[in-house]
């Protein structure tokens, strides 16, 4: 698989394993520029809103009905929903400042 463009150099150096922890809240280094990033941020909490709608409603229907469908509904729902947060662009972070002041 490719990898993904760097959204500071432009250069194609973001690895498929950076991607998807960028999709987990982690920073993302280039291996090129150095440059710091994340997967942006409004998005992923909405996505982790419809990650948390889909466990608490499909749990709830699986529990009450004691039918597996709806909890097969439920997996089903957070793999479709983990596709989706490796599409999230990734955005510039400013520098770590390392130096106290």
């Amino acid at each position: 698989m490719n990898n993904i463009e760097c959204p500071r150099c432009s250069e194609n150096s973001i690895t498929l394993k950076d991607k998807l922890r960028a999709g987990k809240w982690l920073d993302v280094y280039c291996p090129a520029c150095g440059g710091r990033m994340c997967a942006q941020p409004i998005v992923m909490a909405i996505m982790y809103m419809l990650l948390t709608w889909n466990f608490l409603f499909f749990g709830y229907l699986a529990f009450r009905e004691s039918s597996l469908v709806y909890g097969g509904l439920m997996i089903g729902g957070w793999l479709i929903l983990e596709m989706f947060i490796y599409t999230i662009p990734l955005v510039n972070l400013r520098a770590r400042n390392t130096n106290p002041s």
